[in-house]
């Protein structure tokens, strides 16, 4: 499998907006800037999460496709009845990126390099939507494949082109996310939240033994090669940091303080951190014994996903866990 997309596909972390501006407890000027100063961070950042999300869902798309035709310049004539163009480039993506464009707000870091996508994207659009009508209408049955070697020659080149540009934003707003999530969680703790405050610290370990599977540039095809001594550290942190949630979990008048129904409120997120923490230690394994992924999982992301113990389901694991997390934060932002 190609490592064209290796692990894009991750869920986003919501965050809570805990302060309001002109807070009676901030007292000092420069205490009132800073919570300003964040509250305007935390906005502009929330614009983003719906643009970086489809950025992924275009990467998933792109990933799968690239699978079933190669990456090579000459197009793979497999079954192109599998051939599935599901890239999620849209007009009103572009629409909602030229409207950051045109406005006269000034332009955070996030915007301009949002912006600079926008070429390719535009080149991108046309493509696709002529790609999935020749593959619904089956044109390769009648030009034997001359339109579908067009096709990705144009997507190989655009595709390359976005990549250039994509990698900054992707960067920028992973470390903005970073930030913000870090100072989110300090709120909580200040406010005494304890439970809330500890998964965003679970959370914040899941991530940390993420970043260091992508720093190691490990998937499915080889993920045996991986160096074992750096993860059990994280993996320590990551049952270390669930232990301590868990205890807190249990408190019922302390879920009630923080906008909880009550502790079963925590049943099912606490079930997927099990389960994560588990894959977690099932990877290591892995690695260990050299027990290598199937062939079906090697070939085919998809199947990764789902094998467990590879660096695709221990991502496809925590997803389940941050989108639990982020039901939990709505449940206390609508009360």
């Amino acid at each position: 499998m190609k490592k064209i997309g290796l692990l894009i596909i991750g869920m986003l972390i919501i965050v809570a907006f805990c302060g309001k501006k002109g807070d009676d407890s901030l007292e000092k000027r420069g205490e009132q800037k800073k919570q300003t100063f964040l509250e305007k961070t935390k906005e502009n950042y929330s614009e983003h999460i719906k643009i970086y999300d489809r950025i992924l869902n275009i990467d998933k798309g792109l990933l799968y496709y690239f699978e079933d035709a190669g990456m090579e310049r000459e197009f793979r004539k497999i079954d192109a009845d599998d051939i599935e163009v599901n890239i999620g480039v849209d007009q009103a993506l572009i629409d909602k990126l030229k409207s950051i464009k045109y406005s006269k707000e000034k332009k955070s870091e996030l915007d301009k390099k949002a912006i600079a996508m926008l070429p390719a994207l535009e080149t991108m659009l046309p493509i696709v939507n002529e790609m999935k009508t020749y593959y619904v209408q089956k044109g390769y049955k009648v030009d034997n494949f001359v339109k579908a070697q067009e096709y990705h020659t144009r997507l190989l080149a655009v595709t390359e082109k976005f990549k250039q540009v994509e990698r900054p934003y992707k960067e920028l707003f992973d470390k903005k996310s970073k930030e913000i999530k870090k100072e989110t969680a300090k709120e909580f703790d200040k406010k005494k939240e304890h439970i809330t405050y500890n998964r965003f610290l679970f959370l914040e370990n899941g991530e940390a033994f993420l970043d260091e599977i992508h720093k190691q540039g490990l998937d499915a095809s080889d993920f045996t090669r991986g160096n074992v001594n750096k993860f059990k550290p994280l993996r320590d942190k990551i049952e270390k940091s669930l232990e301590k949630l868990e205890r807190s979990s249990k408190n019922e008048k302390q879920a009630k303080k923080e906008g909880y129904n009550s502790t079963d409120d925590f049943i099912i997120f606490n079930q997927k951190a099990n389960r994560f923490r588990d894959i977690v230690n099932k990877f290591i394994v892995r690695i260990e014994k050299k027990d290598k992924a199937s062939h079906s999982s090697v070939s085919d992301s998809f199947f990764a996903q789902t094998e467990e113990g590879t660096p695709e389901n221990v991502l496809s694991e925590f997803n389940e866990v941050v989108e639990e997390h982020n039901k939990l934060l709505n449940m206390k932002k609508n009360k």
